[in-house]
């Protein structure tokens, strides 16, 4: 009886953990502007794709947090359990190369690069672009990003 509730609660273990196998880590994804919710890039000549690790408390791998009154998306991306590429970028336009700063992998920091965006849709919340920077090269990403609005002060 033990023997059986061991394999039971191993079961649910490996059930709790948020991978998604139906994301292929061993291919770019496609670049894209209809909001697919892909990201890839190559750091130090390694591919890094998100999409298949959550991270507790969100469901999804892939969060883009756009700040209207800053004009700024802050980039999560969980490539690994509990380790993801993280970086913010700086008044997004259709169009144009901006910067992104704050680069990290992990705990390892990464340097600055740029983005150009080639799609953005405020009303249909999605964010297309490709980046590259330093130790971070080809990158790219078609996503719906959440706009975070500040709360109103008393």
């Amino acid at each position: 009886m033990k023997k059986y509730i061991f394999v039971l609660m191993l079961l649910l273990c490996i059930g709790c953990e948020s991978e998604d196998t139906t994301v292929d880590t061993t291919v770019m994804p496609e670049a894209t502007t209809t909001g697919a919710d892909t990201f890839g890039c190559l750091i130090d000549g390694w591919l890094y794709v998100g999409g298949r690790y959550g991270a507790p408390p969100a469901t999804s791998s892939i969060r883009f947090e756009y700040y209207p009154a800053k004009d700024i998306v802050n980039v999560y991306v969980y490539v690994k359990m509990l380790k993801p590429i993280r970086f913010t970028i700086h008044s997004p336009q259709v169009g144009k190369t901006t910067t992104y700063t704050d680069a990290s992998f992990g705990f390892e920091p990464l340097e600055d690069g740029n983005v150009t965006i080639t799609h953005l849709d405020k009303k249909r919340r999605i964010i297309s672009g490709t980046f590259e920077g330093g130790q971070t090269s080809k990158g790219r990403f078609d996503i719906h990003y959440l706009e975070i609005k500040p709360e109103p002060q008393p």
